[in-house]
C-alpha cells in the first residue's frame, strides 16, 4: 500500500482501512472522520488489486457520493475512477434499466416524483368514483411509499382515511405500470424483490460487484437492507460504516436494529470502533456521551476529543420565550461583535413553529438569518394565506392578496369564472375585489360560483366591520373559522403542522390592535434579506445532521417539546428523541447552549413548561 494512503489515519481508522475480506462493521462516532476512513478503504482495496469497477459505495446524497469520487480522483491522483458511488435510489434506477425488462417494463421507463405520484392517485380516486376529500392523494403515497420502504402490508400500517385504500392502490400500479413508470419507492423495492426472486439475477450481480460498502447505515430502511443483503456475494465483502447513536430517522422507516444486528447477519464480522472526535471539546463530548449512555438500544462507545478542554456546555433557564429568543439573539450579536461569522452559528429546535419568536428576535437585532432546508415563518404557504386576508380586509384594492386567496379554500369558482372576474376588473379599470361585487350584483356568474363569491364578499365584509373594533389576533381567528380555512388545513398531509403554525401566528398577534402597523411590520419581516452566505443557520434538529458550527444553539429543550409529545408512547420512540439532542450537541466544535422557558407561548395559548429530562441526564463540566 503507497504511504500516503495512511498519511494521517489514527489506529482504529488504519485499521478499519487495512481490513481484508470478509464483512466489517465500522461504528464511527459523531465527528471521527468516517468519510476519511471510507475513501482510503476503497483506495486500499484498489491499491492491492481489486477492480474498481467491481466496488459499488452506497450513500444516502448525491452530496456525499460526489464527495467521495471527489476525495477518491485526489487520493488515487486519477482523473476517471470506475467504482461505483452514489445514492440507494441512483444505483436502483441503473440496475432497473438493465433488467426492468424481466418485469414487463421497458428500459426507457419514467420515473414519477411526488406530484406525478399524486396526480395518479388522483385520476384513480375519480375513475372510482369515490368522492375525494383533500389531502387523500398525499395520505394514499404515504402508505404505498412507507409499505415499499418498511416491506410492511397496507394493513400493517395507520392510517385514517375512511375508505379501503387497496383498490386504489391496485389501480394506481396498474396505471403506473401501463404508463411505463416506477415510483421513488420502486427503485428500492424492486431490485430487491428481482434480486431474491430471479436466481441467476442474483449471481450475476454477485460476480459485477465483489466489494459493497455502505455509509450512513444505520438510516437503513427494510427494503435497503434487503437489496443489500441480496447483491452481497459469497465472498461476502461488505463494509458498513455508521453510528446508530444517530439514527433519528424511524419516523420515515429507518430501523436502527439493522446495524446492531450486522453481527447476527454475519456472525464473523470485524468490528471496529472510531471514537477519536476531530470536531468537538471534550467539554461538549462529556456532555453529549453522558446524554446518551441512558439509552438502552445502543453499542456502547467513548468519544475521546482531538481538540482539548474546554467549559464549553451551557444550560440556560428563562422567564418566558421571548426572553430565550432576545437572549439568543444578544448572545448571537456579541459572537459575531468578536469576529464569529454568522455561517459558523447553529440554532436548532425540536418543531418548526418555535422559529417565529426566534426570527422576530433577529430582525430586532439585525442578525442575518437563514432557515436551512426549510421556509422563513412568515414566508411559509398558511402564513401568507392569513395575512392575504388581512391585507384585502385592509385594502380590498389588493390585487395580489385578493388572487392569492379567492379560491383558497376552494369555493366552486373555477378557472373561466376568476379569469372572467379578472378581465372585467382590467376593462373597467377597477380592482378584482370590485369586479366580483358587480358580478355578484350583476348576476354574471351563475350557480357554485356565484353562491361561493357571494358568501367570500359576505365575510370579508363582516370582519372588515369587525376590525376597527377588535385587535388582530381575533381578526385571524375569525378568518381561520369563518373560511373554512381550518378544515382546508387539516385535510393535508402536513394539515396538523401547518395548523400549528397557524395557532402560532394567532399567538404572535396577541397584543397588535391597528391592522395597518401589523401589516407593515409583517411586510418588514418578509422582506429581510439574507446578506449572501453569511447567515446565522437556524433548523430543526433532524435538518442539522452532517453538519458542524463552532458554535450551538439548542432552544426549546421542554417536556413536550424535546422529548416531543408523540415520542412518550414507547421506549423506542424516547431514545430516538434522545438521539436527536445527541446529534444537536454534537454538531458544536467550541460551544453549546441548551435552554428551556418557564412560560412558552405555542399553538395560541400560553403553557407552564417543564425542563427536558434531558437536562438532568447532561453531565456538568
Amino acid at each position: 500500500m503507497p504511504a500516503r494512503l495512511l498519511d494521517g489515519l489514527n489506529p482504529e481508522q488504519e485499521r478499519a482501512v487495512r481490513h481484508k475480506d470478509g464483512p466489517l462493521l465500522i461504528f464511527a462516532g459523531a465527528g471521527s472522520g468516517k468519510t476519511r476512513v471510507i475513501v482510503h478503504r476503497v483506495a486500499h482495496l484498489i491499491s492491492q488489486g481489486v477492480d474498481a469497477n467491481r466496488i459499488l459505495c452506497l450513500t444516502f446524497t448525491n452530496k456525499a457520493a460526489g464527495e467521495m469520487k471527489e476525495r477518491l480522483r485526489f487520493l488515487l491522483e486519477k482523473h476517471d475512477i470506475a467504482v461505483w458511488a452514489g445514492t440507494f435510489h441512483a444505483f436502483g434506477a441503473w440496475m432497473l434499466r438493465r433488467e426492468a425488462h424481466r418485469i414487463g417494463y421497458p428500459a426507457t421507463f419514467v420515473i414519477y416524483d411526488e406530484a406525478d405520484q399524486r396526480s395518479l392517485i388522483s385520476r384513480c380516486l375519480k375513475e372510482l368514483n369515490i368522492e375525494r376529500e383533500r389531502g387523500w392523494d398525499a395520505r394514499i403515497a404515504w402508505l404505498i411509499n412507507m409499505s415499499k420502504d418498511t416491506l410492511r402490508r397496507i394493513d400493517e400500517l395507520p392510517f385514517d382515511l375512511h375508505l379501503d385504500p387497496e383498490e386504489v392502490i391496485n389501480l394506481y400500479e396498474q396505471k403506473k405500470q401501463a404508463s411505463g413508470a416506477f415510483d421513488f419507492a420502486d427503485l428500492i423495492f424492486l431490485p430487491g424483490r428481482m434480486l431474491s426472486s430471479m436466481p441467476d439475477l442474483e449471481e450475476r450481480y454477485h460476480k459485477r460487484f465483489t466489494h459493497i460498502l455502505v455509509d450512513e447505515y444505520q438510516d437503513t430502511n427494510m427494503a435497503q437492507y434487503k437489496l443489500l443483503m441480496h447483491l452481497v456475494g459469497p465472498g461476502r465483502n461488505i463494509c458498513v460504516v455508521g453510528d446508530d447513536d444517530q439514527s433519528i430517522y424511524g419516523w420515515r422507516g429507518a430501523d436502527v436494529g439493522n446495524i446492531l444486528r450486522f453481527k447476527d447477519d454475519f456472525p464473523d464480522t470485524e468490528v471496529v470502533t472510531l471514537e477519536q472526535n476531530y470536531r468537538s471539546t471534550e467539554d461538549i463530548l462529556k456532555a453529549a456521551s453522558s446524554l446518551i449512555a441512558n439509552n438502552r438500544y445502543r453499542a456502547p462507545k467513548t468519544l475521546r476529543s482531538a481538540c482539548g478542554p474546554g467549559s464549553d456546555v451551557s444550560i440556560m433557564e428563562y422567564s418566558d420565550d421571548t426572553e430565550e429568543a432576545l437572549h439568543t439573539a444578544y448572545n448571537i450579536s456579541r459572537l459575531i461583535d468578536q469576529g464569529i461569522n454568522p455561517s459558523e452559528i447553529g440554532v436548532f429546535y425540536r418543531v418548526n413553529a418555535l422559529s417565529r419568536v426566534l426570527e422576530e428576535a433577529f430582525v430586532r437585532h439585525s442578525i442575518p438569518y437563514a432557515v436551512y432546508g426549510g421556509i422563513r415563518f412568515y414566508e411559509r404557504r398558511e402564513i401568507k394565506d392569513l395575512l392575504a386576508y388581512l391585507r384585502l380586509i385592509a385594502n380590498p384594492a389588493d390585487g395580489e392578496a385578493f388572487a392569492r386567496i379567492i379560491n383558497v379554500p376552494a369555493r366552486g369558482m373555477g378557472e373561466k369564472s376568476l379569469e372572467s372576474v379578472f378581465g372585467f376588473a382590467r376593462k373597467r379599470g377597477i380592482s378584482a375585489y370590485h369586479a366580483l361585487e358587480q358580478a355578484v350584483s350583476g348576476k354574471v356568474l351563475k350557480g357554485a360560483a356565484n353562491r361561493g363569491a357571494r358568501a367570500f364578499l359576505d365575510m370579508i365584509e363582516d370582519i372588515k366591520r369587525q376590525s376597527t373594533d377588535v385587535g388582530v389576533a381575533e381578526l385571524l381567528h375569525r378568518i381561520v373559522e369563518d373560511t373554512g380555512y381550518k378544515e382546508y388545513l387539516s385535510q393535508e398531509m402536513d394539515g396538523q403542522d401547518r395548523l400549528m403554525n397557524v395557532r402560532e401566528l394567532i399567538a404572535s398577534a396577541a397584543d397588535s390592535k391597528d391592522l395597518s402597523s401589523y401589516l407593515q411590520e409583517k411586510a418588514l419581516m418578509t422582506t429581510m434579506d439574507a446578506s449572501g452566505s453569511e447567515t446565522v443557520s437556524v433548523m430543526t434538529l433532524h435538518m442539522s445532521k452532517g453538519l458542524e458550527f463552532d458554535d450551538v444553539f439548542i432552544v426549546g429543550c421542554e417536556e413536550g417539546l424535546l422529548p416531543h409529545s408523540r415520542s412518550f408512547d414507547t421506549a423506542e420512540n424516547i431514545e430516538e428523541e434522545r438521539r436527536l439532542l445527541y446529534v444537536g450537541i454534537t454538531r458544536a466544535r467550541r460551544h453549546v447552549v441548551l435552554s428551556w422557558s418557564r412560560v412558552r407561548g405555542l399553538y395560541g395559548r400560553e403553557t407552564y413548561q417543564m425542563p427536558s429530562g434531558f437536562l438532568r441526564e447532561i453531565s456538568s463540566p
